[in-house]
């Protein structure tokens, strides 16, 4: 029985075989165990060849030193599964793997073949990150280490310029565009880099450098007929700044013109259209003008097209086509009262014309109080008057006398407090102005009624709506709120109020932080059109200071608001955002509010240290410490220099 033992115990069944053999297989070091011994091979570093293999010969008894290990070649580990990661752009299943490895063998690290592509797709991957948020700072921060005279990822460098255009950072992008141009030898870029990059260039300098720049380069025919396209966008550039300078008379030659023309004429791109338009309105070749703003407006509905259009057609006398585009276009106007009043006034202003439409005679006097105009204001006031609208002429004739004294203002004055037997308010009027224009009291006098043709109804301006600046909008200019609310209450106990008297209250009650009450008081004047963006604007900060972000973004979706007045509130909307997001943490939320909201204004430094800080959170050390190191360059800072010293601090 014990020989028998003993034969199996030495030979064993073939089942125990197979399983010493196994046992054997893993008796020996592992390829990561193996690396450190190749590597000290490989850096000559012989006592620490020595230590490796005793420290294998004591873990592994049988283990002997491979007769390779002074070849190169034989060094390379297996890196296949960080290679099938590094293709999914998987950054946290590399570095999980790269710890595995080294957990087993701490002196192993990954080839410089995979560590330099690793960290070129890295800066990749962050760049294009970067770009897509219109995070200018990031893209910048990214590429840092680019040069762009020898960068062989041209792309990479493109959006570099990008960013320094944005950033408004000239020396960096001036130098970048010419590391990329002005490459010699082998290094120079192929035609078609070339072309792109000056195409860009076209966008960040004056259209003569840029010209400089093609003569240079385009020392090859094939060059020289890809840079057309370039050249086409030089004109356009030409054009365009022709069009914008007030100064410039003198017409770019036909020649060069020319060539844009006969690209427009196909119709493919809009900007070529309106391009023109402008040019030949400008040249006083106002029928030419039409046809491109036509041409133009027929591919989409524009507003500033349609400024062309009205423009072109009063010039050539085409009066009641010019009124038809205003007409057509008044709520895209309003944004621009100044225009929109003058294309306007033709239907106020001459008895001839057909009677205006309620929503002309709104916008019409919106835009009027909008401008402060005194002459416009004077025509609404004959329009209302020849219509038999007394109260309303005299509101807009004391609107017009406010803002610029004149007789024939006076005279409407009197005569509509006359139509309305207001004896006591003429006999005041004529006291005061007597003297001053003593010409004009014979012929009111005598004035026979008007007719009173016209039958639209003309509203009144919010500032008489109580009488000639008395009252609630008296109390509301020397910041009476209290009073203000109590006026308007008075007049609500008496029955309707304007909606101008419940703007003006809902103003009051956010001054004094009412803010339940501010809102229902815009809201109330949300309902007519002239009171709406006043009243959309109020009820946006009312509900913003209340914290109510997605409240507030509803209303400025539903109720559209002036440029400047948008760009406010979004840029409230979004630092509110940003900071619930900060509170719970999400960073990244963080970052897409930020970047929202620098889109649209300039980034003061507290959110900037909040943007620094939400990149140190999500592990993107680099990216917060030039955020806080920008922020200390300046003006130093306790909380930047924190945000500053934390992110640099080496990791533990």
């Amino acid at each position: 029985m014990r020989t028998l033992f003993l034969a199996t115990l030495l030979l064993g069944t073939p089942a125990l075989s197979s399983m010493a053999l196994a046992a054997d297989a893993k008796a020996g070091p592992g390829e990561v165990e193996l690396a450190a011994l190749y590597y000290y091979a490989e850096q000559k570093q012989q006592d620490r060849l020595e230590a490796e293999t005793n420290r294998l010969r004591l873990k592994y008894p049988d283990f002997v030193v491979p007769a390779d290990v002074y070849s190169p070649a034989a060094r390379q580990v297996d890196e296949s599964a960080l290679w099938t990661l590094y293709d999914k752009n998987d950054f946290n299943g590399i570095e999980a793997e790269i710890g595995r490895r080294r957990s087993e063998n701490p002196q192993w690290a990954p080839s410089a073949d995979f560590s330099g592509k690793l960290a070129r797709r890295k800066q990749r991957v962050e760049m294009m990150a970067a770009t897509a948020r219109k995070d200018w700072m990031g893209v910048i921060e990214a590429g840092k280490t680019i040069d762009p005279a020898g960068e062989t990822e041209v792309d990479l460098v493109w959006m570099l310029l990008d960013a320094y255009a944005q950033t408004g950072a000239k020396d960096a992008l001036a130098g970048a565009y010419r590391g990329l141009l002005f490459r010699e030898g082998d290094r120079r870029l192929p035609d078609q880099q070339i072309l792109t990059t000056l195409q860009k260039s076209t966008r960040d300098f004056p259209a003569e450098d840029v010209r400089k720049a093609m003569n240079l380069l385009a020392t090859s025919p094939l060059l020289q007929a890809g840079l057309q396209p370039v050249e086409l966008d030089l004109t356009r550039k030409d054009v365009a700044d022709f069009n914008a300078d007030e100064k410039r008379q003198t017409p770019i030659a036909e020649g060069e013109v020319g060539r844009l023309r006969a690209v427009a004429e196909k119709g493919e791109r809009l900007e070529d259209l309106s391009l023109l338009g402008w040019y030949d309105l400008k040249l006083k070749s106002a029928e030419n003008a039409e046809r491109w703003f036509k041409a133009a407006l027929a591919k989409r509905r524009d507003v500033e097209n349609a400024k062309g259009l009205y423009l072109s057609l009063a010039a050539q006398n085409k009066q009641d086509a010019a009124y038809a585009v205003a007409e057509d276009y008044v709520d895209d106007l309003s944004a621009d009262p100044e225009f929109l009043m003058n294309a306007l006034s033709l239907r106020f202003s001459k008895p001839d014309q057909p009677d205006a439409d309620v929503k002309t005679v709104t916008a019409y006097s919106n835009a009027i109080l909008a401008t402060s105009n005194a002459d416009h204001a004077e025509i609404l006031a004959w329009y209302a008057y020849n219509s038999r609208q007394y109260e309303a002429s005299k509101a807009w004739f004391e609107k017009s006398l406010d803002w610029e004294s004149a007789p024939v203002r006076v005279k409407g004055l009197a005569l509509s407090l006359l139509r309305l037997a207001a004896k006591k308010d003429y006999a005041a009027l004529e006291a005061e102005y007597r003297e001053v224009y003593p010409e004009i009291w014979a012929e009111i006098k005598v004035a026979t009624p008007p007719k009173g043709r016209r039958s639209v109804a003309v509203e009144m301006p919010v500032a008489t709506a109580t009488g000639g600046g008395t009252g609630y909008l008296a109390q509301f200019k020397a910041k009476r709120f209290s009073a203000c609310i109590k006026e308007i209450s008075a007049l609500e106990a008496r029955g309707t109020i304007s909606a101008d008297a419940m703007l003006i209250k809902g103003w009051c009650h956010l001054e004094l932080n009412r803010l339940a009450e501010a809102r229902n008081a815009f809201e109330a004047a949300l309902g007519n059109s002239r009171t709406q963006a006043d009243a959309a604007y109020g009820a946006a900060l009312t509900l913003l200071r209340g914290r109510l972000t997605d409240d507030a973004e509803a209303m400025v979706g539903l109720y559209p608001l002036a440029e400047k007045r948008d760009r406010e509130v979004r840029a409230e909307i979004y630092w509110q955002r940003a900071r619930s997001a900060f509170d719970h943490k999400q960073y990244q939320r963080v970052l897409d509010a930020l970047n929202a909201r620098a889109s649209l204004v300039a980034e003061p430094a507290d959110l900037s240290q909040l943007r620094g800080w939400a990149y140190y959170h999500l592990g993107n050390r680099g990216q917060a410490q030039a955020v806080f190191a920008r922020l200390n360059m300046h003006l130093y800072d306790p909380a930047a220099a924190r945000g500053l010293a934390v992110s640099t601090a080496p990791i533990r």
